[in-house]
């Protein structure tokens, strides 16, 4: 499974490129709540909140329980130690990922940061051939 960012739904839904077509198409493919609340926040109508809540209905939906707040918790706690700050949602996010064992696609940096502590985060990019499509 992949969870696609944020970044990635903008950029595909700007200019549909014909590899990510295939990715999209061939895998299952998920987006995560925060990602959902992110592209609403950037919507310029009403009208586009009503064709982005269609769009949302192609895509698996990941979510965080009640019970992993005590875990994003802890990846917080682990990157402070480590001495990495990044955005409280792409904490979440990495959760999300490693919970639902799918791999991240993004063009966001910090999750390469992220990785550097949380090795067990994949990184997804199509550009790597990661034999998914």
């Amino acid at each position: 499974m992949i969870l696609v960012d944020t970044n990635i739904i903008i950029n595909f839904w700007k200019n549909p490129i014909q590899e990510q077509k295939i990715i999209f198409n061939r895998n299952d493919i998920a987006i995560s709540g925060i990602t959902i609340s992110e592209l609403i926040h950037g919507a310029k109508s009403k009208k586009q909140i009503q064709m982005m809540k269609k769009a949302f209905e192609g895509f698996i939906v990941l979510n965080i329980e009640s019970e992993d707040w005590v875990e994003v918790g802890l990846l917080l706690y682990r990157l402070k130690k480590s001495g990495i700050s990044v955005p409280f949602q792409d904490v979440m996010i990495t959760f999300i990922c490693l919970k639902n064992k799918a791999k991240l696609w993004t063009l966001d940096n910090h999750f390469k940061y992220i990785q550097k502590e949380i090795k067990e985060l994949e990184l997804f990019s199509e550009t790597l051939g990661d034999g998914l499509y």
